[in-house]
């Protein structure tokens, strides 16, 4: 279990004479570092592996809970991004955001010259690095796809649709197999390293929630092996497995993606349409890629009359079912009009979209 401990936040005389205004919260933890988190981060768990590895007693794990959450005024202090986890540092009287560089930083203060902390320019260094990477800006950007119900905004990333990113981010868990050594039975070889560390709590969450989306968790077959190792073999390993997944089993039991499209909440029954981009109703198109699909209507109300669908509805069947994750696919349909009337040889041409029945609107 990850400790809980009552804390009192103060604003140090060291911190108000000093010129930045981020030195502002220390805790009065017995231990000169204080880790902010919870079981379910996966990112606070890449931390929490490598404290585990190395047996380390001079950091306390506290949850955020202790302060008033993630958005309260206090844990702001700590971390103004409101996200875990975070450092406290009482000695340094420093305040740390962001996994990869706490991991760094413990990693170096406690197995300097390990394999937690190789030289700069070592191959030890290259191959966790090149990793640690990979998980930071292919995977752990848009892990949200996953679990975020109705986010607003860009959530995914570059992609527009839920479906899109993870579609992305199934590729990028494959690519991790070019950089996992074969020997092992760790990521870079005899020993637990950052790499480990970074993608092992991501790859948990994969494989818990991949599948409520009907979609597998497949990776290559070095970095199954090395996955399997860690979660029933390595002890540490065990820990952050029992740690996190419990912790999304208790997301599953409250209801977590019961709300989410694709995963509590599907399509409701196929309609023509469907039928249509499945190709078993043939169709003349005009156009067509990714994520939508332009055809001639069957009966016409005017000398061209284009319909424009989207191929994945995700629950989109009516304007009126609009929510927020559904912006980018509403975005590029309409950033699509353009081409399709070119595609139909329309120089002017209407826009019109049929919501209801009592609109005109008939599938």
């Amino acid at each position: 279990m990850l400790s809980r401990r009552a804390l009192l936040c103060l604003t140090p005389a060291l911190a108000l004479q000093a010129p930045s205004a981020r030195r502002l919260a220390t805790s009065m933890s017995a231990a000169p570092y204080t880790l902010y988190d919870l079981p379910v981060s996966n990112n606070g768990a890449r931390v929490r592996m490598l404290l585990y590895y190395k047996d380390v007693k001079d950091v306390e794990i506290v949850s955020p809970m202790e302060l008033g959450g993630l958005r309260s005024e206090e844990y702001l202090k700590v971390n103004p991004q409101g996200k875990m986890p975070a450092l406290s540092c009482r000695d340094e009287n420093e305040l740390v955001p962001e996994s990869d560089t706490i991991a760094r930083f413990l990693g170096g203060k406690f197995d300097s010259g390990g394999a937690f902390s190789p030289p700069a320019g070592s191959i030890e260094a290259l191959k966790a690095d090149r990793l640690c990477r990979h998980h930071d800006i292919y995977l752990a950007p848009i892990q949200g796809c996953m679990y975020k119900a109705s986010p607003a905004g860009q959530a995914y990333g570059a992609f527009p649709t839920r479906d899109a990113a993870l579609d992305e981010f199934q590729k990028q868990l494959k690519l991790i197999e070019r950089y996992a050594d074969s020997s092992g039975p760790y990521l870079c070889g005899s020993e637990p390293s950052q790499a480990d560390c970074a993608l092992f709590p991501t790859l948990i969450f994969a494989d818990t929630m991949l599948p409520k989306f009907d979609r597998e968790f497949t990776v290559g077959p070095n970095t199954q092996k090395w996955f399997d190792m860690l979660k029933n073999e390595d002890s540490v390993g065990k820990r952050i497995y029992d740690e996190v997944h419990s912790a999304l089993e208790g997301w599953a039991g409250k209801g977590r993606w019961d709300s989410i499209h694709g995963a509590g909440l599907r399509d409701a029954e196929e309609t023509i349409f469907d039928k249509i981009v499945a190709g078993d109703i043939p169709s003349e198109k005009v156009y067509e890629d990714d994520l939508c699909m332009a055809f001639r209507d069957v009966a016409p109300c005017a000398p061209v009359h284009v319909l424009l669908i989207p191929k994945h509805r995700n629950d989109l069947s009516q304007l009126r079912k609009a929510q927020p994750e559904h912006v980018g696919l509403l975005g590029h349909l309409m950033s699509k009009v353009g081409a399709v009337a070119e595609a139909a040889g329309l120089d002017d041409y209407r826009v019109v979209v049929n919501d209801g029945a009592g609109a005109g609107q008939t599938v």
